[in-house]
């Protein structure tokens, strides 16, 4: 286990808060932001579909190498006695689960999975809980040590995934400690027809199938070792995050720990930012307005401007809301080359995509754009100028509106103004998890552990903190809402993983030491891998912590960083046309 300094964050600097929540020094571990994740399915659909499947998981990851687990700091698991089987695996397909109370199942196949050099040996169980769940669920057979941790899925799901974000997180589930479920949400295929089917099959994937999961899955998990699991997680990422913020909204006593990575909580309304980058990141012929070359162009000339905000000149851009920086500095004049400069039409562009859809008045209509430090994604084979077409097709005709929009609907005729966003937020409330009524998963003793890359090109900068905001007025304040739920914003990484700076951070073990022996993580240990091939390593603070260079020796080395509070309390609510609607 490498061992890493712990900064200790200068209190007096915070004078809005408590001395006692701001103290960064307990360290955590080390998450990763990992490659797209393995996904089983009986039919992933058509090529839109599987557009949209990755398009939430793995936006742009092809700008840097992504890191490579080994070199994350893991933070150790508390010793917990292993439980055995009391019967076979294949004994199960011959138990009932069908009276199981919210999450009726039934098993289909239980056959041992012999380990390998990454996994340890599982009984690997699949079935459904009815109606239409698919599941398969993993149970160590000779390491379990009372742990279950459920994973969430992506984009409009319809798959069966296997890999979590951060993606070192992936090898810590599968050695053995925990029993791991996944589940497809209710239907096959991630394009948006399932939805045509009828509310159930809207309600079981907008918050039904994984507390439905959750309970087949303990029930499972009872049979197999004669008793349930003495602590039960969550890790998700995109639409999994949105899960988790769910299961904290709605089921607040299925889970004793959740991870809520880059959640989709307003995902209608982040169809608004979907078509408008469409709509103005392609040409009338169908190209891309804003190519590799000028994507480089621009982040070369975003870093140049924003880098040293942070007071450390390394390449990554800490906090991008801070960024201001107009590509109308870099259009070309009349004799240069456009390869040293940007077209009109490119800046243009590339104000737009920044500044995020607004209505004929000027008001946001989402929670901003694309954040400054994310352009080398923005020409990746998901991103929104080149996907939002297909999400349109599938999440905003099929699954929002269910065939209800006139036929000929499209991005270019799309209207952004204030009565169209308001039947798309109608039309898709059921999708939401915007809520911060979490009083009962907060007095049932949870924790959650909300984070996102900040130069997430699918969430952008500004909605998290909102939402951090938010639930901090809702719960008395930010010392209350530390006591179970804490943010990490992690720089210079893309949504859920990879990114200009492709750190990794084990999350998952952070969330067990909190919720097992009491340790809040006040800081986490990001690692990288960068394009030169040197690794870096960077402590990430819990919000509003600041991360902050010490002004001497090498950026890649986590001593010469220490946390420093702001001195006053940050004020991240954003003001936009769903401000008011909290959900």
């Amino acid at each position: 286990m490498a061992s890493i300094t712990r900064p200790t964050v200068p209190l007096e600097r915070a004078p809005w808060s408590r001395r006692a929540i701001l103290a960064a020094g307990l360290g955590a571990g080390v998450s990763a932001l990992g490659v797209p994740s393995t996904v089983r399915s009986a039919g992933a659909g058509t090529a839109a579909a599987r557009v949209i499947l990755a398009l939430l998981t793995v936006l742009g990851q092809a700008a840097v190498r992504v890191a490579s687990a080994a070199g994350v700091d893991m933070a150790p698991l508390p010793d917990r006695a292993v439980v055995a089987p009391v019967i076979d695996c294949a004994t199960l397909l011959q138990r009932d689960f069908s009276r199981v109370i919210d999450g009726p199942a039934r098993v289909q196949s239980a056959a041992d999975e012999p380990a390998t050099a990454e996994r340890a040996e599982f009984c690997l169980v699949k079935g459904y809980v009815a109606p239409t769940i698919q599941f398969e669920l993993r149970l160590p057979m000779k390491s379990w040590t009372g742990r279950y941790l459920q994973g969430g899925c992506g984009g409009n799901c319809g798959v069966i995934m296997s890999g979590l974000a951060p993606r070192c997180d992936t090898a810590v589930a599968y050695a053995g400690a925990f029993a791991v479920g996944f589940e497809n949400s209710g239907h096959v295929g991630g394009d948006g027809v399932w939805a045509m089917g009828g509310q159930a099959a809207r309600e079981d994937f907008a918050f039904r199938a994984a507390h439905a999961f959750a309970a087949a899955a303990k029930a499972v998990i009872t049979a197999f070792y004669g008793r349930p699991p003495d602590y039960s997680y969550f890790q998700g990422c995109s639409d999994g995050g949105r899960e988790a913020m769910t299961e904290t909204q709605r089921y607040p006593s299925d889970f004793n720990g959740l991870i809520a990575g880059s959640p989709a909580f307003a995902i209608a309304e982040a169809m608004e930012r979907f078509i408008w980058e469409a709509r103005w990141g392609r040409d009338a012929r169908g190209a891309l307005v804003i190519d590799a070359a000028a994507a480089n162009l621009l982040h070369n000339a975003v870093l140049s401007a924003c880098d040293g905000l942070d007071g450390a000149m390394d390449g990554q851009i800490d906090d991008p809301r801070l960024c201001h920086f107009d590509p109308l500095t870099l259009v070309c004049p009349p004799t240069a080359s456009a390869r040293t400069c940007l077209t009109a039409a490119q800046a243009e562009a590339a104000r737009k995509l920044y500044q995020g859809p607004v209505d004929e008045n000027g008001r946001n209509l989402f929670y901003g754009g694309e954040p400054y430090g994310s352009e080398l994604s923005w020409v990746e084979r998901y991103a929104l100028p080149v996907a939002g077409g297909a999400m349109f097709d599938e999440a905003v005709k099929n699954m929002i509106f269910q065939g209800t929009l006139d036929a000929n609907a499209s991005v270019e005729t799309w209207r952004f103004d204030r009565a169209t966003f308001e039947a798309l937020s109608r039309r898709g409330s059921l999708y939401d998890a915007r809520s911060t009524d979490l009083a009962a998963f907060r007095d049932s003793g949870g924790k959650l552990i909300l984070w996102q890359g900040f130069a997430d090109p699918a969430a952008g900068g500004y909605g998290l903190p909102d939402y951090y905001q938010r639930l901090q007025q809702s719960v008395g304040g930010l010392e209350a809402t530390r006591r179970f739920a804490r943010m990490f914003l992690i720089p210079g990484v893309y949504h859920c993983g990879g990114g200009y700076v492709p750190y990794e951070e084990d999350l998952l073990g952070t969330l067990v030491n909190w919720v097992e022996l009491g340790r809040a993580p006040d800081q986490i240990m990001a690692t990288a891998v960068l394009k030169d091939g040197a690794t870096r390593k960077r402590p990430v603070f819990a919000y509003p912590v600041q991360t902050r260079y010490r002004g001497r020796g090498d950026v890649n080395d986590a001593r010469n960083f220490a946390g420093r509070a702001p001195r006053r309390a940050p004020q991240d609510l954003y003001d936009w046309a769903g401000a008011s609607d909290t959900r």
